[in-house]
Order: structure tokens, then C-alpha cells, then sequence
């Protein structure tokens, strides 16, 4: 009987949110090196804010990465919406006619994060928790870092995964004509 007087009143207490698990330190490595790294806080009076670290210069299509190099750039986020699952943060991207770059983050446990290039068919990336102000890199600016992005179903045979071993060579990689670089 005082169990089902008190499980109406559990549903009132304030839960803590699983996006609060965000708040952090994230960053995308690939064959070890670290290319990016997200800084997540969330202020004294609930907001959110990032900041993105990465190469100064660098190539990319999303999966492929090349010709990085530094200093490391810090940008800051410009806005942060809370989402069912985690949150958006955008950031500014300074190029001549180029609209911001938005990010969604979902916590998938307390050390990863699942994160989204909005906007992108991009398949999503898996960030690792890091320490605060890990360092990135070390870069090599003539190897190319690639992801192997999930592929999709073969229907004809569903049991095809793809090779989780990131590849990292020299040279070798190629951007698309038009695709974003020297961001």
C-alpha cells in the first residue's frame, strides 16, 4: 500500500536529464590522432555552451580528413537548443557565403557521445570523453585520416560490417570537387 503512494510521488521528483551526462570533454580520433575535440558546459543558469577545437587548416568530406595542420583553432559556440535526446550547438563558419555548422549531441554512455553534422547525410560520428584540454593530433600533414562510416544494409546480405579499422596513409586521399576545405 505505501508503495503505490510513493510511486506517484517519485514521478514528481526532478530527474536529472540524460543530456546533463554531455557536459565534457569529446573528441573524434582517428587511427589514434585526435582531429577534433568538443569542450561542453552547461552554465549556473542551464545554458549550454561549446567550444570546438581543430585544425586551423584542413580538408574534408566528412569522412575524410587531410592536410591538417595548425595551430589548433578554438571556436566558440553561437547558439545551443535542448533536443529530445541531447543537444544542437552551432558554430560559426567565417568562409564567404557558408552557413553555420550544427551539431547534434546524443549521450550513448557516460564515456561517448554519438554526434550529428546536421544537415549532412553524413553517417553519425562516435566521440570518446577525453580530459579537459586534451591535445590534438599529432597530425601529419601528408597522411589522409578516413573513418569508415557505417555502411548500409546490403539487403542481399545483411551480415556485410564494415572494417572498423581506420585507415591512415600517405597521400592517397582525394577531396570532391566543391567539397568544404580550409576550414
Amino acid at each position: 500500500m505505501i508503495i503505490r503512494l510513493l510511486m506517484p510521488l517519485a514521478l514528481l521528483l526532478p530527474a536529472p536529464a540524460m543530456a546533463d551526462t554531455l557536459e565534457g570533454s569529446w573528441a573524434l580520433e582517428i587511427g589514434g590522432t585526435a582531429i577534433f575535440r568538443f569542450d561542453i558546459v552547461k552554465s549556473a543558469d542551464g545554458q549550454w555552451r561549446g567550444v570546438w577545437s581543430k585544425p586551423s587548416s584542413f580538408a574534408s568530406d566528412g569522412n575524410n580528413f587531410s592536410h591538417l595542420s595548425g595551430p589548433v583553432k578554438k571556436v566558440p559556440s553561437m547558439t545551443a537548443l535542448d533536443t529530445p535526446d541531447g543537444i544542437e550547438l552551432s558554430f560559426n563558419d567565417p568562409r564567404p557565403g557558408a552557413v553555420p555548422d550544427i551539431f547534434d549531441f546524443k549521450p550513448i554512455d557516460s564515456d561517448a557521445v554519438e554526434l550529428t553534422y546536421v544537415g549532412t547525410d553524413l553517417a553519425p560520428y562516435t566521440l570518446e570523453r577525453v580530459k579537459a584540454g586534451a591535445p590534438l593530433g599529432p597530425w601529419d600533414p601528408d597522411a589522409d585520416y578516413s573513418r569508415e562510416a557505417p555502411a548500409k544494409e546490403d539487403k542481399a546480405s545483411p551480415h556485410n560490417a564494415p572494417d572498423e579499422t581506420p585507415v591512415v596513409g600517405p597521400g592517397s586521399f582525394r577531396l570532391k570537387p566543391g567539397a568544404p576545405s580550409g576550414r
